[in-house]
């Protein structure tokens, strides 16, 4: 493999504790220069673009990016972004559904309208940030077929952090029971109890695009949850790519990990920032 992704890897390895670091896989990937990316963060359920901002403003810090926007998209999908001033030397953007009941299939859908735009506006690439049912939603847009067309920006990267991958949360209340206690079935290798996100995950994992790199990152509170999702359910993720996938997990354990306190954690922003910064 490049001795430079190699040694970027490492880098990342030694940097902040506590954090624990799983299921590695690293492969080769190409995926281009740091420098003048456009990054998309995307918030999680019935919250709002401000749920993103500290990881938003580490990432323009330590990235260097100038042009930082917010663009909301309603109910019907309509967003400002066709308005919006673009930068070529990288762009932060916040997005912000202002229904918050919209489905994560919708939200997908949005999401490749705005991503249809950027590439409309000389946009050939960018990267993913979702926190909760964000990391879904992110999940969700690349691995739907019909978004993997030239008329869509090719995806470097994606990030998610605290996903409900496999919660059991449109289940009844007996099988959200069952969920907390989810295992590895020995026959299948494959989790016991699955929710209607895992399934569409696992069935469609074959769209994922190979040099995709992965970061997914998760708090433990201490009881194996972060106080909301279970890591079990957040380390589903790992099942849900293809073998080749460069892929990072991360653990974090300690102060300031519970679900919604985990996207501004100042540990987790600057791991998040050098992840996207790395080659």
């Amino acid at each position: 493999m490049k001795t430079k992704y190699l040694y970027s890897l490492i880098a990342v390895l030694l940097v902040l504790i506590p954090i624990t670091y799983l299921g590695i896989k690293i492969t080769t990937s190409s995926n281009g220069s740091s420098q003048n990316q456009t990054i998309i963060f995307i918030h999680g359920y019935g919250s709002s673009a401000s749920a993103t901002n500290a990881l938003a403003t580490q990432t323009k810090q330590d990235l260097g990016i100038k042009n930082r926007l917010k663009v909301k998209i309603n109910g019907q999908g309509q967003n400002d972004l066709q308005s919006s001033k673009l930068s070529s030397s990288g762009n932060i953007i916040q997005l912000e559904f202002t229904d918050k009941d919209t489905s994560e299939k919708n939200e997908s859908k949005y999401i490749a309208t705005v991503t249809k735009i950027l590439k409309a506006k000389g946009i050939s690439a960018i990267s993913l940030v979702g926190h909760s049912m964000g990391s879904n939603v992110a999940l969700r847009y690349l691995e739907t077929d019909g978004y993997l067309t030239p008329q869509y920006p090719t995806v470097n990267k994606l990030v998610a952090i605290a996903g409900p991958f496999n919660t059991g949360i449109d289940q009844p209340d007996e099988i959200r029971k069952q969920f907390k206690n989810n295992s590895i079935d020995a026959e299948t290798k494959l989790p016991k109890f699955q929710d209607g996100n895992f399934k569409f995950f696992y069935k469609n994992k074959d769209n994922l695009s190979p040099s995709l790199q992965i970061l997914n990152i998760y708090g433990d509170i201490g009881d194996g949850t972060d106080g909301k999702i279970s890591n079990f359910s957040s380390e589903s993720l790992n099942l849900l790519i293809k073998k080749e996938q460069p892929y990072l997990q991360l653990k974090v354990t300690g102060s300031q990990v519970q679900h919604s306190q985990i996207r501004t954690n100042p540990r987790v922003t600057k791991q998040v920032s050098k992840f996207l910064s790395n080659p």
